[in-house]
C-alpha cells in the first residue's frame, strides 16, 4: 500500500487535528507511503481515486456518501473513520485509529462490494441518471398536500400509496432514512431493495422487500404539483409529477473496507441500541457491561 488519500469533512475537523493525528499515525506504522489530503471532496474524482490504493474518509456517513458520489466509477476501497454523530458506515472510532491502521497495512481486513442504486428521470425529451449507495427518496415537500403514488415493479402494478413520499433503499441504506420511516433493517450481505411509503394515511401501507434485480417505477398521480427527489440525502431536485421515476440496481459498486472483528450485529448494538440510549442519556448498567466487553 503506497498511495493513500485522506478525505476530511472540514466541518468535523476545522483545525486539522484529526488529519494531523492520522498522518502521524500512518507514518509511525509505515514511512514508505505517499499521502494526499482532500478537503470536502475537492479535487477528488474517479481519475484521482484510481491513483490511490485506499481512501480514508474522516467524517460520518454523509462524508462517505459524498466521497462515493465523487469517485463513482472507481474501484478504490473506502475506509471510514467516524468523527461524526452516528457513523453507521464507518469502521473506525477515534479511539481505535492506531490499531485499525496497523491492521490496514498488515492487510488484515476484507473488502465488501456494496450494491449501488440508479435513479433515472424521463421527461419525454431526455433521461437524467443519478447514482447512490443508500437510497432514492421521492418527497412531496413541506408545502404540498399528501400525494398519491402508483408503484410498479418490473412493469407490473404493485400498489397505490397516499403518503408524504416513497423511499427505495439498498440493504446498505436500510439503516438510514428507511429505518426512520419505519422500514426494516436488512443485512448488507443480502441483494435486496426496500420500498417504504413515508408516513402513509393507510395503516396497511407497509414496506416490501424485493430482489435488487427488480426495476421499480414510481408515478405521481397528481401531475400538476412539483415534488422533490433526493439520492443519498443530497440536494433535493425539483421534479414535475409527469416525469417517470425508474429505480434499479446500478452497474457500479462501492468497495468498503471492513475489519473481521467488526460484525454487522456489533455495529447495530453500538450504533442503534447504545447510540440511542446515550443520546437520550439512558444507558443501563447491564448495557454498559456488554459494551465494555465489545473490544475492537
Amino acid at each position: 500500500m503506497k498511495n493513500i488519500g485522506i478525505n476530511v469533512n472540514t466541518t468535523k475537523d476545522p483545525e486539522n487535528k484529526m488529519v494531523d493525528f492520522i498522518i502521524k499515525t500512518i507514518y509511525n506504522v509505515n514511512k514508505d507511503v505517499n499521502i494526499k489530503i482532500y478537503k470536502d471532496c475537492e479535487g477528488l474524482n474517479t481519475q484521482e481515486s484510481d491513483k490511490l490504493d485506499v481512501i480514508i474518509v474522516l467524517g460520518g456517513d454523509g462524508t462517505i456518501l459524498n466521497t462515493s458520489e465523487n469517485i463513482l466509477e472507481s474501484d478504490t476501497p473506502i475506509l471510514g473513520v467516524n468523527i461524526g454523530h452516528l457513523g453507521f458506515l464507518t469502521q473506525i472510532e477515534v479511539n481505535n485509529i492506531e490499531i485499525a491502521l496497523d491492521k490496514l497495512f498488515k492487510k488484515d481486513y476484507v473488502i465488501q462490494d456494496r450494491t449501488m442504486i440508479e435513479c433515472s428521470l424521463d421527461d419525454g425529451d431526455k433521461i437524467e441518471s443519478y447514482y447512490g449507495l443508500n437510497d432514492v427518496v421521492v418527497y412531496k415537500g413541506i408545502k404540498n398536500s399528501i400525494q398519491k403514488y402508483d408503484v410498479f415493479i418490473d412493469n407490473k402494478f404493485y400498489n397505490e400509496f397516499s403518503a408524504d413520499g416513497i423511499i427505495v433503499c439498498t440493504s446498505t441504506g436500510s439503516t438510514a432514512y428507511n429505518l426512520s420511516a419505519g422500514g426494516p433493517i436488512i443485512h448488507p450481505s443480502l441483494d435486496a431493495f426496500c420500498v417504504t411509503p413515508m408516513y402513509s394515511q393507510y395503516l396497511t401501507a407497509r414496506t416490501i422487500v424485493l430482489n435488487n434485480n427488480s426495476i421499480i417505477t414510481v408515478k405521481i398521480k397528481n401531475e400538476s404539483e412539483n415534488l422533490f427527489l433526493s439520492i443519498d440525502g443530497r440536494d433535493w431536485i425539483v421534479i414535475k409529477g409527469s416525469i417517470g421515476i425508474n429505480i434499479k440496481k446500478s452497474k457500479y459498486k462501492r468497495k468498503l473496507i471492513k475489519f473481521n472483528n467488526n460484525s454487522f450485529f456489533k455495529t447495530l448494538r453500538e450504533k442503534i441500541t447504545f447510540g440511542g440510549k446515550e443520546y437520550e442519556g439512558d444507558i443501563y448498567e447491564s448495557d454498559k457491561a456488554h459494551k465494555n466487553t465489545s473490544n475492537y
